[in-house]
């Protein structure tokens, strides 16, 4: 019975490692302990992304292998490029990370997501956006003076998504509704 029961275990294991298309693997983020914490997301090639390098005169056919990058999907990207003025402290209710920006400065999703919000409705955040990743992160950006995307728009990671305004540039991450320190991720 142990026997019929493990082989039968394996099968359904092994029965998911198997799909239509090599090339397509679907991802799903079932995770426990949320309500309705369901996402997913798709990855169309499974092989490594090669990306070229600046072109040169230079025959491909030789130097084709060492032109070639390999594209890291997996970091997160820095949303500002500017100096931290406080750090996350939830001790100090400080939950995400405040950078000595100036006017005009470009701001980046550091993931790629959804943008689940964008506007202005909260006064004290003055211009805001917050996107949706997936794996159930939420990153919000705010103080900005122009935005650059709606809700419902998909953003790739480093895609300028906002322009800073003239107070100091505000960021946070979520992990569904509980704040986390988003210098963890963006290392």
């Amino acid at each position: 019975m142990h026997t019929k029961l493990l082989i039968s275990a394996l099968c359904l294991f092994l029965a998911g490692c198997f799909t239509n298309d090599p090339n397509k693997v679907i991802v799903e983020d079932r995770s426990f302990n949320k309500e309705n914490a369901v996402s997913s997301f798709e990855v169309e090639d499974t092989q490594t992304i090669i990306e070229p390098a600046e072109s040169t005169k230079v025959s491909s056919a030789k130097t084709e292998p060492e032109k070639k990058k390999t594209k890291q999907k997996s970091s997160w990207f820095i949303p500002v490029d500017a100096e931290i003025l406080k750090k996350y402290s939830p001790d100090d209710q400080h939950l995400g990370i405040t950078f000595a920006t100036d006017p005009d400065q470009e701001v980046r999703a550091i993931r790629d997501g959804t943008v689940v919000y964008s506007g202005s409705k909260m006064k004290s955040y003055g211009k805001m956006i917050i996107i949706k990743h997936a794996f159930g992160f939420y990153s919000s950006y705010t103080q900005n003076q122009l935005l650059r995307v709606r809700e419902g728009d998909h953003v790739d990671k480093g895609q300028v998504i906002a322009l800073t305004g003239k107070n100091p540039f505000y960021f946070e991450m979520k992990k569904y509704s509980d704040p986390i320190n988003p210098l963890k991720y963006l290392k």
